[in-house]
């Protein structure tokens, strides 16, 4: 085990112990983080993080990265890698006059690309308050054999975003408005006249960033997913894409979001990450040709799990879910027996933790899962099994062995095979801006 690198430290004493802070520079720093995503890309490992302005899962919300070319020993100065449209950037969990971005989920690409889906919300307070979401308005229509997104008037008249950018209203002829950008810039002819995604004047801004105003044609509030690719390991990255309506069922309701952590390449190449629909059922979509066109089975939409979680391919090819708990006990796990298309409900693996999200990747026949161990977010730990089979069908999991990690506080965290013969965690070790890696000799785990 090596000694742990603190990768993002937060620097306000809103958050964190002035101990701590100290910990903070240019390299590492930011208000506030939370949400940990770590894959390998080549040679290079990539940690991902909510950069946050207030330490609350609103408010303005960047994505933000640090990359390593030499196992973890060393990491290269963190950089943001999508900021959403802001009126107002103050640094206190009362504000949430900002669009924000939250749970990085990372997955490698046949063709080597990384891909990064994470949750977008226009200004609101994302499932803290639901009565800010817009239940009752469709975000997508169908226009000319694509789903287009929706933004209404005040008076609750709707208008489609033509893909180039083009409004057109309900019968669909063009108006004067276009959009120009992702991040929602609305144009009247040459004028510019806000931003769809935010709601009134521009207010106050207490952090580095450009605020702006609402638009009088709005997105509805509600959760969409986000797509970006980096085709370099890292170094450079896509502007943010909205996946959503490839996917979205009128039965999610208002959130059907990333379960953070990463994704899953199978062996034959089909991309799947794990989302989730308000803490209730698990959804898994797909990609066939690079994350270019995602994808979900209609026959069966959910996939018989709960809440947050991640998957595992067994090397018989048999595709295992663990979720996430409600309260301290076993994991619930789902199985699918045709590569990630159709979903069933497993018993409980025994691997006991609390309410909390947990990472798990395999290597080979070995499974290894970072989580907290206690009866609340304490205590991190990997947990180590394998794969067990029923009539030569892969169908559980046998946990032995158990490495500690940390003592204390220990919440959300995400593993990586660095090499032969290391994997890494990136893992919380505060309820707020505290995120480290350590390294782990994997002969030393098993």
């Amino acid at each position: 085990m090596s000694k742990e690198k603190v990768i993002f430290c937060g620097n306000s004493e809103k958050y964190l112990s002035k101990e701590l802070i100290e910990q903070s520079n240019e390299s590492n720093g930011g208000t506030a983080f939370r949400i940990p995503s770590l894959i390998k890309s080549g040679n290079t490992l990539i940690a991902a993080i909510d950069k946050q302005s207030c330490g609350a899962d609103w408010g303005f919300i960047e994505v933000a990265i640090r990359r390593s070319e030499d196992g973890g020993e060393t990491w290269s100065d963190i950089e943001t890698i999508a900021t959403p449209p802001a009126r107002e950037t103050r640094i206190t969990d009362d504000c949430y006059a900002s669009a924000f971005f939250i749970d990085p989920c990372m997955a490698i690409a046949p063709n080597g690309d990384v891909i990064m889906i994470v949750d977008f919300y226009p200004e609101c307070k994302g499932l803290h308050n639901r009565r800010l979401l817009d239940k009752k308005k469709a975000p997508y229509t169908m226009y000319k054999n694509k789903m287009r997104p929706v933004i209404y008037d005040r008076d609750g008249n709707f208008y489609i975003i033509r893909e180039d950018g083009v409004v057109l209203d309900k019968k669909q002829k063009e108006t004067s408005y276009k959009v120009t950008d992702w991040k929602g810039s609305l144009y009247d002819g040459e004028n510019y006249v806000g931003n769809i995604f935010l709601n009134g004047k521009t207010g106050k801004n207490e952090v580095d960033a450009v605020i702006t105003f609402g638009a009088p044609l709005k997105a509805p509030k509600r959760n969409y997913i986000y797509m970006m690719r980096s085709s370099d390991n890292g170094k450079t990255w896509s502007d943010p894409v909205d996946i959503t309506g490839d996917f979205l069922l009128k039965s999610d309701g208002t959130f059907v979001g990333v379960a953070p952590g990463v994704g899953l390449t199978t062996q034959d190449g089909r991309i799947i990450m794990p989302l989730y629909v308000d803490r209730k059922e698990t959804v898994s979509i797909y990609s066939v040709d690079n994350g270019e066109t995602w994808h979900r089975m209609t026959q069966q939409p959910y996939s018989c799990n709960i809440d947050e979680w991640q998957a595992v391919q067994a090397p018989d090819g048999n595709i295992l879910g663990l979720g996430r708990q409600k309260r301290y006990s076993k994991t619930p796990l789902s199985i699918s027996f045709d590569n990630g298309k159709h979903w069933d409900k497993a018993k409980t693996t025994a691997l006991y933790a609390p309410k909390c999200q947990k990472s798990v990747i395999n290597i080979g026949n070995y499974v290894f899962c970072s989580h907290a161990s206690e009866r609340k977010r304490a205590n991190g730990v990997i947990t180590v099994g394998k794969f067990k089979k029923v009539r030569g069908k892969t169908v559980g999991i046998d946990w032995y062995s158990e490495t500690e990690i940390n003592q204390g506080f220990f919440a959300y965290s995400c593993l990586a095979q660095i090499d032969d013969d290391y994997i890494g965690v990136l893992y919380e070790d505060q309820p707020s801006s505290h995120i480290c890696f350590k390294k782990f000799k994997i002969e030393d785990l098993i």
